[in-house]
């Protein structure tokens, strides 16, 4: 091959680059982006999503329009069955996924038709730590007062993480922590007050600070300890569960849980987008979390932006899918409550727990 031959299939390589760009930034023009979320209104995963979303589009070449739908169930589940085997997949629908969905496939849930190794990450606008704390008043200060004397935590669901934390620490460090399960999520808060729980699990660092600031500034929380792959830097004092981890096997079974954590809120795309409008996304996203109106509506809305790159998530994403199966059956149990459970209405009254779904009777076929 001669010099002025590659010289012009250099140039038709990089005119068809270029078009291939201007074709994929031409596809958002006049179009409607619809951000699924798969949790409650007014949540902190639907925060995340409106927050981001609303400002995110204003950085999608041609200047889409945005609506939002909040498909809620199965803690996620729903909305990501949905998005993989019915809805559009040509990079018009975006959802925000809830952080436990990998861990769901790697534990072969049998309800999930999806592969999260396969989805292609756009970014979290927020990663926290998850602690357990307790009221300023408990007895149990530290987790070592939690290995020796028994405490009740509240939460509301087995699947939530204010009972996977705990189950997990009873499991792995031998603490003696009891729930009392079914409560709003809110009405934990007001139990730790009236002293009816010691504290709760699952919240994150940047929940409490967002969401109980007065609390964090007056001391009112004892911080036990925090869940994550690395420590926050505002609280160093605050042991890392990963670093008590003892063992190979104890210290693979709290990184894959403590991996999870620090997805945040992530956001995804399905795997037949094609990746020019991927990269689209990610550089739209990329800009938000800089952008100094995003910055604004979040202090506004007291959401502390820590992000994470879709580059990174796919990574950590990738990591978790890759557990060695000899753990799993070990992790799958050690994070399951099975201890003792104690009632939520026994202790706060009906009021402070969710109510429980009537079952519908099948109906009888005739014969």
């Amino acid at each position: 091959m001669n010099k002025s031959t590659s010289i012009a299939l250099a140039v038709i390589g990089g005119v068809l680059a270029a078009s291939a760009t201007a074709s994929a930034a031409d596809f958002y023009k006049g179009k409607r982006i619809k951000l699924m979320i798969g949790n409650s209104p007014g949540g902190s995963y639907d925060l995340a999503a409106r927050l981001v979303g609303r400002n995110f589009v204003r950085h999608i070449p041609g200047q889409p329009t945005l609506i939002v739908q909040n498909k809620r169930g199965g803690t996620g589940l729903i909305a990501a069955n949905y998005v993989n085997n019915v809805g559009p997949k040509d990079g018009t629908l975006i959802s925000n996924a809830h952080q436990s969905l990998p861990l769901r496939q790697v534990f072969g849930d049998k309800q999930v038709r999806y592969d999260a190794r396969t989805f292609q990450w756009i970014g979290s606008p927020q990663s926290s730590v998850a602690m357990i704390a307790t009221w300023h008043t408990s007895p149990i200060k530290t987790i070592e007062d939690a290995m020796k004397r028994e405490s009740i935590l509240g939460s509301t669901t087995i699947r939530a993480s204010a009972s996977i934390v705990p189950a997990l620490t009873n499991a792995m460090l031998g603490t003696k922590f009891r729930l009392a399960m079914g409560y709003k999520s809110t009405e934990i808060n007001l139990a730790m007050e009236r002293d009816e729980v010691a504290g709760r699990a699952g919240q994150s660092w940047a929940g409490w600070k967002s969401e109980q600031p007065d609390w964090v500034r007056d001391k009112k929380l004892n911080y036990l300890i925090q869940v994550g792959l690395k420590k926050d830097p505002e609280i160093p004092q605050v042991p890392l569960l990963l670093d008590l981890a003892k063992g190979k096997k104890a210290k693979a079974i709290i990184k894959l849980y403590s991996a999870q954590i620090s997805t945040g809120r992530p956001m995804y795309v399905v795997k037949e987008v094609p990746r020019d409008r991927v990269a689209i996304l990610r550089a739209a996203f990329d800009k938000t979390m800089t952008d100094a109106r995003f910055l604004a509506d979040a202090k506004k809305h007291h959401f502390e932006v820590k992000p994470t790159s879709g580059v990174e998530l796919q990574a950590m994403i990738a990591d978790m899918m890759d557990t060695p199966k000899e753990f799993l059956a070990e992790a799958k149990k050690a994070m399951r409550y099975s201890a003792a459970v104690d009632s939520c209405a026994k202790l706060s009254g009906e009021k402070a727990c969710r109510k429980k779904k009537k079952r519908k009777k099948k109906k009888k076929k005739s014969s």
